[in-house]
């Protein structure tokens, strides 16, 4: 192996899924770890790390690490690549899984005007990008919040760069104190992988750790948002602890089921907290376009290293975005958008209700375009597996199987059509 942590890693992994260590069950101390494979302490924690990262394991405070519950539901690399091959080849009659944009509401035709008339500006793409974002497009991007999330800040209090995982190298670089960083769960593997990289440990529903990594708007799977009491709790822990929340705004613009919440850079007032933001799932999947404001304190320390970073966004999209904003397109495709998906939801959930009654239960969350059903008896998975019709499989809230449905890129004239077939195979 090209690294030594990765005989860690293989090791232990290999143990779980044959399950000679079962879930719940602590596994070897990190010195008898060295001694058994006859590695060095650095590749033994960095091989835990890697295992935790992955959802194998998780770390208990001084006491160690223990196999988690849902480590027996992962497969090995070569089985995992072989089974996603196959439903590649699969040929799929309906697609409840993919999420994407439908085509229906799509803004793809304005867009492409605006693209053109940035590409127009020859000035401005003859010259190097801003490495913390074009100016206009900051400005634009301050005024949007303010009036969306109530967030107040400047044109200098934004970053933009091209995705979550080049505006969170950014971000490490300006933050202080200890070196842990909590997910929600092992689902965030860009983000755990980019902290892992940069010597965090990793862990997960953790609030000790230093930095507190959330999604307010979409808490699992199939949409719940964070309630109130909740969002006070954990910026009076953070506030109490000088915990960093990283405040994702993941889904916000899709919340149909509850009562508008305020974003908790907003009720903190940017302490302790910064705010993550993206258009490429509200505008078009192709628009690698996302944002980042700043903690109130971290703005003079990123003055001093933002030379040091080069920007990765589009500057023809950055023009492009600015002027679509500045022209109030995104506002109204948002509501166009939030009325059309949201009537697909509702249309799935009264034909689930409807016709899949007595064969379980449906339920759903807040936010997001996902329905979840959760059958009465247990799910046959090899008769699934042969199903034309393409859906995600989750565990539910008491950790059993159930199905995911998305109606984020089935037309609306599908949907009855694609559980008719989906019923046949439950």
């Amino acid at each position: 192996m090209d690294k030594v942590y990765e005989k860690v890693y293989a090791y232990y992994k290999d143990e779980i899924e044959r399950k000679r260590l079962k879930p719940g069950e602590r596994i070897p101390s990190l010195r008898k770890t060295q001694k058994i494979l006859g590695v060095s302490k650095t590749s033994a924690e960095t091989g835990y790390l890697q295992l935790s990262a992955d959802g194998f394991i998780y770390p208990v405070e001084k006491v160690g690490y223990f196999v988690s519950d849902t480590a027996g539901n992962f497969l090995n690399k070569d089985t995992k690549l072989k089974k996603e091959e196959s439903l590649q080849k699969q040929n799929y009659k309906y697609d409840f899984q993919t999420i994407g944009e439908d085509k229906t509401v799509s803004c793809l035709k304005l867009w492409t005007r605006y693209m053109k008339s940035a590409l127009r500006q020859e000035d401005r793409l003859l010259s190097y990008a801003d490495s913390q974002g074009e100016e206009d497009l900051r400005i634009e991007i301050a005024n949007h919040i303010r009036k969306t999330r109530n967030i107040i800040c400047s044109k200098e209090d934004i970053v933009i760069g091209a995705g979550y995982q080049n505006l969170l190298q950014i971000l490490i670089a300006l933050i202080d104190g200890e070196k842990s960083v909590s997910f929600p769960t092992s689902n965030f593997t860009d983000g755990a992988t980019t902290f892992l990289n940069a010597g965090y440990k990793v862990n997960y529903r953790d609030k000790e750790s230093h930095v507190l990594y959330v999604t307010p708007s979409y808490m699992t799977k199939y949409g719940e948002v964070m309630t109130m009491k909740r969002r006070h709790e954990l910026i009076e822990h953070a506030l109490k602890n000088n915990h960093l929340i990283i405040e994702d705004d993941y889904q916000n613009d899709f919340v149909f089921s509850s009562k508008p919440t305020p974003s908790l850079y907003a009720m903190t007032g940017g302490k302790n907290t910064v705010f993550l933001g993206s258009f490429s799932r509200v505008l078009l999947p192709s628009v690698r376009i996302s944002f980042l404001v700043l903690e109130r304190g971290m703005l003079s320390e990123y003055k001093r290293i933002k030379r040091l970073y080069n920007q990765t966004a589009s500057v023809t999209e950055q023009i492009a975005l600015s002027q679509f904003l500045r022209d109030g397109h995104l506002n109204r495709h948002i509501k166009k958008t939030r009325r059309y998906y949201e009537s697909k939801r509702e249309a799935m959930v009264s034909i689930l209700n409807e016709e899949f009654k007595d064969m379980g239960k449906v339920f759903l969350g807040d936010s997001g375009m996902e329905v979840g059903f959760k059958p009465k008896g247990k799910l046959n998975i090899e008769k699934l597996d042969k199903c034309p019709v393409k859906f995600s499989l989750i565990k539910d809230s008491k950790g059993e199987d159930a199905i995911l449905l998305s109606c984020s890129k089935i037309e609306t004239e599908n949907i009855r059509p694609a559980l008719d077939i989906l019923k046949e195979y439950i």
